[in-house]
């Protein structure tokens, strides 16, 4: 009989053809991203942390994942010497296996505390905690509580961290106690599937991004045949499987009655007629909204699990970068201004201080999503309260760029539905392209900088600023040649 861990059993109740994958053919797994790993590191991060909240603890864990029974002999050896305090104690009832991140025992008695990054409680942490509750009481160790850890984004840091207010509990005893047996049948489910040995027949769906993202996604999904205008954003999927089940697989084939809205026939026609939409008059009135000069604006930002400054909350944005690209008048010369934080130093007070500097009282201020720039500038005027009034003289000012492409004022079938600026420059700015930097996304450009907090390599360090730089100047160049489209 296979024994199945925690990540096992969770795997195999959001998908059992995810977990036969996992045991039977592991090399169709998907290679972890940047982003993908970047999330189990700040989950490591906050474990490593939450420890503070029960100090002098020993780490049962041995050698490597693989070594169980190393792991599992330790802990009973922990136990029985009386420690009352351990990380990562490993448990297993012979067909189960979990690694609880704290066991406390107080007056006798015995407590577990599983440790997430998340800010709430979710339902899939309910299954993952009441799966332990089953192993270690399984095992033999009777628990008289079982708790989830988690970060409570209520916090705001002032001075040095504080890890109570930092994480909040949520005592889950009772739940595990009652979810007992269903832990074990659908223990036995997954079992009999494994013993089976027949991987099971599951279509792909919402299933495979919620709650997270499957790491066998890819192999599910390449054989999946082609639904005409699947890949055009603002076409609703059940449509496009509808079209492919009646057997049209090209754009003359959809019937005239086809129920698409407005704006699907709109994007449908763009697809089969391959003819940019512009409309003029539209247009018009976006430019005539402008004041001269012209700031171009765009932000990146990091969003740390763990608060690093004074008046930061847990994965609030923090601005570490910006580009300015200015125009004095229509057809005039663009200037260029930029600024970027440098680790570990807060980087908002001088962020907005040179923001500021560089924009006079009038012109209007371009931005691609207005709705980003105004939230980080407002939050900054709430957590730097001196710069609040100049900030908030920059609100009215703003035009949101992104507006025109959302409305289809302005459309390409290259854009594939989306107005996504990443979308919108390749289809109507050929010549500029995201695809020739180091850095191509903001999270690239956020993981980027994180990382500068621990580099110590100085070439390195070099490199990745440039490369920072030059992805946030693209973004705001792309701005000014969109408008130049307009």
């Amino acid at each position: 009989m296979k024994i199945l861990s925690k990540s096992s059993f969770v795997r195999g109740l959001k998908c059992p053809k995810a977990l036969f994958l996992h045991i039977f053919q592991p090399e169709n797994r998907d290679e972890t991203s940047e982003s993908q790993q970047n999330i189990f590191n700040i989950g490591h991060n906050a474990g490593e942390l939450s420890q503070q909240l029960f100090p002098g603890g020993i780490d049962a864990s041995r050698g490597e994942p693989g070594e169980v029974q190393a792991a599992l002999q330790y802990t009973r050896e922990l136990i029985e010497q009386g420690q009352e305090v351990i990380y990562e104690a490993a448990f297993s009832d012979g067909e189960t296996l979990c690694y609880m991140d704290i066991l406390v025992k107080k007056d006798g008695l015995w407590s577990a505390y599983e440790v997430k990054a998340s800010t709430q409680l979710k339902d899939y942490h309910i299954m993952d905690v009441s799966f332990q509750h089953y192993v270690i009481t399984n095992s033999g160790l009777p628990l008289s509580g079982i708790y989830l850890v988690h970060i409570n984004n209520q916090y705001i840091r002032r001075g040095e961290l504080d890890i109570w207010q930092l994480f909040t509990f949520e005592d889950l005893t009772s739940i595990a106690e009652n979810n007992r047996l269903q832990i074990a049948e659908q223990l036995l489910k997954l079992q009999q599937m494994i013993e089976a040995g027949i991987m099971p027949e599951i279509e792909t769906g919402s299933h495979c991004d919620n709650p997270y993202p499957c790491d066998f996604a890819g192999s599910c999904h390449q054989d999946e045949p082609y639904f005409l205008l699947s890949d055009v954003k603002g076409i609703q999927g059940h449509k496009a499987l509808a079209l492919h089940n009646l057997g049209i697989i090209t754009f003359e084939d959809i019937p005239d009655n086809f129920p698409f809205t407005d704006r699907e026939w709109q994007l449908a026609e763009s697809e089969m007629d391959q003819k940019e939409i512009r409309i003029a008059d539209a247009l018009e009135n976006f430019k005539a909204r402008l004041e001269y000069p012209l700031y171009f604006m765009d932000f990146e930002t990091i969003m740390p699990a763990i608060p690093q400054y004074n008046e930061n909350r847990p994965y609030q944005q923090i601005p570490f970068q910006f580009s300015l690209h200015v125009q004095d008048l229509p057809g005039a010369p663009v200037s260029h201004f930029e600024f970027l934080g440098v680790p570990p130093e807060d980087p908002r007070p001088r962020f907005i201080s040179e923001l500021l500097w560089c924009i006079s009282n009038k012109g209007s201020i371009v931005v691609y999503n207005q709705a980003f720039e105004q939230s980080r500038l407002r939050e900054i005027a709430r957590d730097l309260p001196s710069y609040a009034e100049q900030i908030n003289q920059l609100f009215d000012r703003m035009v949101d760029l992104m507006g025109p492409f959302r409305s289809r004022q302005l459309y390409h079938p290259a854009m594939k539905g989306s107005y996504s600026i990443k979308k919108v420059l390749p289809a109507l700015v050929p010549e500029l392209s995201y695809n020739d930097l180091e850095i191509s996304e903001g999270g690239t450009a956020s993981l980027t900088y994180m990382s500068l907090y621990e580099d110590q390599d100085p070439e390195s360090v070099q490199l990745k600023r440039e490369n920072l730089l030059k992805y946030c100047k693209l973004d705001t160049l792309a701005m000014v040649k969109l408008l130049e489209k307009m």
